[in-house]
C-alpha cells in the first residue's frame, strides 16, 4: 500500500467539523410541520394572554420590557441586518417616542393617539437623518448616528420648557376607566399587541419584494440599481421605518415606567440595542426576540456581581459573537433544532 492510499479518508465517513466551524456555518430557517407550527402558536398565544393575570407586577414589568426591546430589535434588524446600514443612535428615536407620549399626556392627547404620534414623529426625523445615509457608509454613518445618541440627553435638558429638563416628567400610564386592568397588565397587553403586529409586519417585509430590495442594496448597490431599485428612496425609507419601531417602543416604555428623565437615554441604551441584534442574529426576525431576552435578563445576573459588570459583559459578548457566532442565537437554535425538527412527520 502506497503512502497516497494511506492518507485517503475512509469512504462514508463524514468530515470532522470543529466547534468554531459549526458555529460559523449558515443554516436555513427552521421548517416545522404545519400542525406543530399551529400548536405552538396556539399554546404561545394562550400562555402570553394568561401570564399577566396570574403573575405579580414585577414579572409583568420584566416581560413587558422584553416585548419593548423586541419591537426595537425588529426595526433595527431591518436597518442593519437586512439593509446593511449601521446605526448606533436608535436611542434618540426611542427618546423621541417616550417624550412624545409624556408631553402628549400632559396636553390631554390620550395614550393611544400619543402612541400614534410617537411613531409618526420619529418617522419624519428618521427620514431627515436618513438622507445623509445616501452619501455615508459603514463607519461614517455609524459615527453620525453615535453623535445623535450622545447628544440626546443634552437636547432633552435644553428643551426644559417642554421636557422639564433634568427634573424629569411624569406620565399617566393607567388604563382608561372602562378597562378593568391594573397598570402593569394594561401596558403588558398594549406591548403584546404592538409587538405581535410588528413581528408579523417585519416578517412579511423580510420575505417580500421590499425585503429583497433591502438585501440587494446591502449586498450590491450597483446591481440593485441596474435592476430598477431606487437606492435613495430605499435607504431613507428603511431608516425612517426603523425609527418608527423605536419611537413606538419608546412610547410604551414611558407608559410602563410612568416617569422619564434624560438619564434614561444614555449611550449604554444604544449599545444595548446593538448588542440585541448581534446576539439575537442579524437578518433574522426571531433573533429580535432572543436578543431582547438576552439584554433584559443577562444584566440582572451581571449586576449581582458588580455594577460595572454589565458594560463588560456587553463588550465581551459582542466580541465573541462577532468572531465565533456571527449568526447569533438564532443560528445556534437552527443548528441544534434543525435536524430534530426535520425528522418530525407532517406537511410543510
Amino acid at each position: 500500500m502506497t503512502l497516497a492510499t494511506q492518507t485517503l479518508p475512509r469512504v462514508g465517513r463524514p468530515p470532522r467539523t470543529s466547534i468554531v466551524e459549526w458555529l460559523r456555518t449558515p443554516r436555513p430557517p427552521l421548517a416545522p410541520p404545519r400542525w406543530l407550527r399551529v400548536m405552538l402558536f396556539v399554546l404561545g398565544a394562550v400562555a402570553l394572554a394568561i401570564v399577566p393575570l396570574v403573575n405579580p407586577s414585577y414579572i409583568n414589568l420584566s416581560l413587558t420590557l422584553v416585548m419593548i426591546w423586541t419591537i426595537v430589535g425588529l426595526g433595527l434588524n431591518l436597518l442593519v441586518g437586512f439593509g446593511g446600514q449601521v446605526s448606533l443612535g436608535h436611542s434618540a428615536f426611542f427618546a423621541i417616542g417616550a417624550y412624545t407620549v409624556a408631553v402628549g399626556g400632559e396636553a390631554g392627547l390620550g395614550q393611544l393617539p400619543s402612541l400614534v404620534v410617537a411613531g409618526a414623529l420619529p418617522f419624519v426625523v428618521g427620514y431627515l437623518v436618513g438622507l445623509p445615509a445616501l452619501r455615508l457608509h459603514g463607519l461614517q454613518l455609524g459615527l453620525v448616528t453615535l453623535a445623535l445618541a450622545m447628544a440626546t440627553p443634552a437636547v432633552i435638558r435644553l428643551l426644559e420648557p417642554l421636557t422639564h429638563g433634568s427634573r424629569g416628567i411624569a406620565i399617566d400610564g393607567d388604563p382608561p376607566p372602562f378597562v378593568p386592568l391594573a397598570h402593569d397588565q394594561w401596558v403588558y397587553y398594549l406591548a403584546l399587541v404592538i409587538a405581535a403586529l410588528a413581528y408579523v409586519v417585519t416578517r412579511r417585509l423580510a420575505r417580500g419584494r421590499l425585503g429583497r430590495s433591502f438585501v440587494a442594496v446591502r449586498d450590491a448597490e450597483l446591481v440593485a440599481q441596474t435592476l430598477g431599485v431606487d437606492i435613495a428612496q430605499t435607504k431613507t425609507r428603511l431608516f425612517a421605518a426603523s425609527a418608527v419601531y423605536a419611537g413606538v417602543a419608546g412610547g410604551l416604555y414611558a407608559l410602563l415606567l410612568e416617569f422619564m428623565g434624560p438619564e434614561n437615554f444614555g449611550l449604554l441604551l444604544s449599545i444595548s440595542f446593538v448588542t440585541l441584534i448581534v446576539v439575537g442574529g442579524l437578518a433574522t426576525v426571531p433573533g429580535a426576540v432572543l436578543g431582547a431576552l438576552f439584554i433584559q435578563y443577562v444584566p440582572q445576573l451581571t449586576s449581582a456581581i458588580s455594577p460595572a459588570a454589565t458594560g463588560a459583559a456587553y463588550g465581551l459578548v459582542l466580541v465573541l459573537f462577532a468572531f465565533f457566532v456571527p449568526f447569533g442565537l438564532a443560528g445556534l437554535l437552527r443548528g441544534a433544532l434543525g435536524p430534530v425538527i426535520a425528522k418530525i412527520p407532517g406537511r410543510r
